[in-house]
C-alpha cells in the first residue's frame, strides 16, 4: 500500500482518520499515531527509538554508522506498522542531525523511498515555531518562554498573548554537548551562558512562565515528581516554582557517572544526559527568571501538524471537541452528558471554583458503570478521571473533577487520600463536593431514562434550592432521590424545595 502525501493545503480538513507523525531527531527518533488529531492530541501509538543518529557529528560533520543502521530498522519497522494498520495520513519531520551532516542525502532517499514521502526539514526557527504551537494545543493560555531541548539543539520562543515574537535555535543539544570535543562539562555553564547572553531579548522582560519540551527534560521532571511524591503520576503540566527546582537541578548537575546508574524511575537511555539538561535548565532560568516551570509533552510533532494542517481549527473548539470524544471513548454516557450539564448548571452558574470547563468534564465522566460496590467504583472512577487523556488539564483541575466523580459514586463522607486535598483550598473541595452531591442526584433521576433530565428544573433562589417536577411525574421522585436532593442542599448550605407545576 503506498503512503498518502499530504500536501501543504491551509484548507484541508481531514475526515476522523488516524494520522501518523515520524520525527528523526539528533538521538532518536520516534512514531506518534493519533486517531483523530482534530478530537483528540492524545496520541494512541507512541514509540520512541535511540539511535543517535548525531553523536559525534560536530567532529565528523557525518551521520553515525551505527546511527544510520539501527534507524532504518526501526524506520522499516514503522512502516511496517502503518501498512499493517491502513494508515496513509503521514507527516515526517526531520531536525538538527539532518540539516547540518554533510552526508545525510543517502540516509534522506532511503527514508523518502521506503515511505513514499517527503522528509521536511526544519530550520531552526521552524523548530522554535513548531514547539510552540506544540505547547499552545497543550495548555489553555501560554505566555512565557517555550524551551525545546533535543539531541542536537535547544530551540527558544517566546509567546505573548498566544502570539510567537522571538524565536531563536542554539547548537546546545545534549547529545551534541556529551560528545563535544572541545567545550567540556567543567566549562558548560560558561559555554551555555555565552550563547544565551547573545540573544537580547531573552534578558529584556521577565518571563512568569518557562515551559519545557524534551525527552531529557521530560525524564529530568519525572525524576522530580517520584522523589517528591507527587500524586498526580503525570508529567504534562507539571509545574514547580523557580527556588524548588533550582537546587534539584544543582544537585542533579552535580551527578558523576557512577551516581547516575543509582538514578531511579527513568530510562537508563536519558541518564547520561541529566546532568547536561540541568546546566541547561540551570542557565535559562538565570538569565529569564521565571516564576513558574512548566512541563509539556505536547511540542514540535504537534505543533508540525498544527501550523500546515490545522490552521483554521478555532483554539477555542479544541476543548469541546475533545469532550465529545472523551465522552465517546471513556464515559458510559456519550453526548448525552449535555443534558446532565444543562440540568445542574444554573446551580454552578457563576462558581469560580469549579468552571464551566470543569463542570462539563465531571458530567463527561459522572457516568463508568463496571458492576462494582459504590465504595470500589469511587476509588476506580477517582484514578480513571485522574488520568483523563486530556492536555488542557492542570494538575489542580484534575484533582477536582476527580474528586467530583468520586463523591458522585459514594457519600460525602467518604475521601479518598489525603494528598490529594492539600491540592485545593477550602472551596475548591467544598465545590467538587457540591459538584459530586448535583450529579449524584441527577443520575438517581435517570434511571429510567434521560428525558427527565429535559422536564425537570433545578435552580437556586435566596437560600434555598428548587427542584421544580411536572405534576405528571410526580411519581418518578424515589425514596433515594429525595434523599440526595437533601444531600446537595445540605452541600450548597441551602434549604431544599420541590415545587409541582402543571406547565
Amino acid at each position: 500500500m503506498q503512503i498518502k502525501v499530504l500536501k501543504n493545503n491551509q484548507n484541508l480538513k481531514l475526515k476522523p482518520a488516524k494520522l501518523a507523525v515520524i520525527d528523526i531527531g539528533s538521538n532518536s527518533i520516534r512514531m506518534l499515531i493519533y486517531e483523530d488529531f482534530n478530537s483528540s492530541r492524545v496520541p494512541f501509538f507512541n514509540e520512541k527509538a535511540v539511535c543517535e543518529l548525531g553523536k559525534n557529528l560536530d567532529k565528523s560533520r557525518k551521520l553515525h554508522k551505527s546511527g544510520v543502521d539501527y534507524a532504518q530498522k526501526v524506520l522499516k519497522r514503522f512502516s511496517e506498522i502503518l501498512n499493517v494498520s491502513k494508515i496513509v495520513n503521514l507527516k515526517i519531520i526531520a531536525t538538527a542531525v539532518l540539516r547540518e551532516a554533510t552526508d545525510s542525502k543517502p540516509f534522506v532517499e532511503y527514508v523518502e523511498n521506503l515511505f513514499k514521502k517527503k522528509i521536511e526539514i526544519l530550520s531552526g526557527d521552524e523548530e522554535a515555531i513548531c514547539s510552540a504551537e506544540g505547547v499552545k494545543i497543550g495548555f489553555d493560555n501560554v505566555d512565557g518562554l517555550v524551551a525545546d531541548l533535543g539531541g542536537g539543539s535547544l530551540e527558544l520562543a517566546r509567546v505573548e498573548n498566544g502570539l510567537i515574537t522571538n524565536k531563536t535555535s542554539l547548537p546546545l543539544g545534549v547529545l551534541r554537548l556529551l560528545n563535544n570535543p572541545i567545550v567540556k562539562k567543567r566549562n558548560l555553564s560558561k559555554y551555555i551562558k555565552q550563547l544565551l547572553r547573545e540573544e537580547k531579548w531573552l534578558s529584556k522582560k521577565k518571563f512568569e512562565n518557562l515551559y519545557l519540551v524534551g525527552g531529557t527534560w521530560r525524564a529530568l521532571f519525572k525524576l522530580h515528581l517520584f522523589q517528591n511524591k507527587h500524586p498526580v503520576h503525570i508529567i504534562h503540566q507539571y509545574s514547580v516554582n523557580y527556588e524548588t527546582i533550582s537546587s534539584f537541578v544543582e544537585k542533579i548537575a552535580s551527578f558523576n557517572k557512577a551516581k547516575l546508574k543509582t538514578v531511579e524511575y527513568i530510562s537508563k537511555s536519558r541518564t547520561p544526559y541529566l546532568p547536561y539538561s540541568s546546566i541547561i535548565l540551570d542557565e535559562i532560568m538565570k538569565v529569564t527568571n521565571p516564576k513558574n516551570i512548566i512541563c509539556s509533552i505536547s511540542g514540535i510533532r504537534e505543533g508540525s501538524l498544527t501550523k500546515d494542517y490545522f490552521k483554521n481549527i478555532d483554539n477555542s473548539q479544541v476543548f469541546e471537541k475533545s469532550l465529545e470524544y472523551i465522552s465517546k471513548k471513556r464515559g458510559d454516557l456519550g453526548l448525552t452528558y449535555k443534558k446532565y450539564y444543562e440540568f445542574i448548571k444554573p446551580v454552578f452558574d457563576g462558581n469560580e471554583h469549579f468552571n464551566e470547563k470543569l463542570l462539563n468534564l465531571a458530567c463527561v465522566l459522572s457516568h463508568m458503570d463496571w458492576g462494582l460496590g459504590a465504595f470500589q467504583k469511587a476509588e476506580l472512577v477517582f484514578q480513571e478521571t485522574l488520568n483523563t487523556p486530556l492536555l488542557r488539564l492542570s494538575h489542580k483541575e484534575r484533582i477536582q473533577i476527580a474528586l467530583s466523580c468520586y463523591w458522585r459514586y459514594c457519600s460525602i463522607k467518604y475521601n479518598p487520600k489525603i494528598e490529594y486535598l492539600t491540592f485545593l483550598n477550602n472551596n475548591e473541595i467544598f465545590s467538587s463536593k457540591q459538584v459530586g452531591a448535583a450529579l449524584r442526584f441527577a443520575h438517581s433521576l435517570t434511571s429510567i431514562s434521560t428525558i427527565f433530565l429535559e422536564e425537570f428544573k433545578l435552580y437556586k433562589r435566596g437560600n434555598s434550592v428548587f427542584l421544580k417536577i411536572p405534576a405528571q411525574h410526580q411519581e418518578i421522585i424515589s425514596k433515594q432521590a429525595t434523599k440526595r436532593f437533601k444531600a446537595l442542599a445540605r452541600e450548597l448550605f441551602l434549604e431544599p424545595r420541590v415545587i409541582y407545576s402543571n406547565n
